[in-house]
């Protein structure tokens, strides 16, 4: 009867133990909330952006300057 008793206190206890850790913290519930408030662009937009920032003047910049990133991407993944 003891046995039995000590069984199910254990039992109990680690039910009880694991219910209470599958509670939120509150650091997933702040990185919840950041996310929430992220705001992402449309085509449209990007697409703006580009015609305000490449020009025929520094179409050539611009067209190096992407040639470069892609290029230490590219070093970077290997």
């Amino acid at each position: 009867m003891l046995r039995k008793t000590l069984l199910f206190i254990t039992v109990t206890a680690i039910c009880f133990w694991g219910l209470a850790g599958c509670k939120k913290s509150t650091g997933e519930k702040e990185a919840k909330k950041q996310t929430e408030n992220v705001q992402v662009k449309t085509l449209k937009q990007y697409q703006a952006e580009a015609k305000e920032q490449i020009n025929k003047k520094n179409m050539a910049e611009e067209l190096d300057k992407i040639e470069k990133e892609l290029e230490q991407e590219l070093k970077s993944q290997e």
